[in-house]
């Protein structure tokens, strides 16, 4: 409990209650043996849970673009978010140079980080760039319009 406090800035009876209110509603089970207690999640449930984090980093995440929406063209959410390509977010730009990205690169970071999320991946592309690729069928891109993953546009 030491440990949640100081990872969750909240009081020890804040997080009791908490528990006790996912314990009542069946979400989380308390397993105790001789040295230690454990909270864990009922199976059954961590799909639900994750479908409800994800969802919470999909709105910070277009929130972060809707700062940014002059140089956004559009954005796909995959393989973390229930999609089948080996990255988890890509990015086309435009109006602007690659450097002028670091600081939505770093919030994007920063929002994956704050999920407990260590390892992501991100292609951050130039619209250009991407219109360049269909034309000579680059595999990458084709692969987005294969999958027919819906874009978020900015527009």
């Amino acid at each position: 409990m030491r440990a949640l406090e100081t990872e969750l800035e909240r009081t020890f009876p804040a997080i009791k209650k908490q528990i006790d209110s996912l314990k009542k509603a069946s979400i989380v089970e308390i397993w105790s043996d001789k040295a230690k207690r454990s909270i864990v999640i009922k199976e059954g449930c961590e799909q639900t849970l994750k479908s409800i984090f994800i969802y919470g980093m999909q709105n910070q995440i277009k929130e972060a673009f809707g700062t940014y929406a002059i140089m956004i063209d559009s954005f796909y959410f995959w393989q973390l978010f229930g999609n089948t390509l080996d990255y988890d977010l890509i990015v086309i730009y435009k109006n602007c140079e690659k450097e002028q990205m670091e600081p939505l690169k770093k919030e994007i970071n920063t929002i994956f980080s704050d999920h407990f999320i260590d390892r992501a991946s991100f292609v951050f592309m130039w619209a250009d760039e991407r219109a360049k690729r269909y034309r000579l069928a680059d595999k990458f891109v084709m692969n987005i319009l294969k999958h027919n993953i819906k874009a978020h546009t900015m527009q």
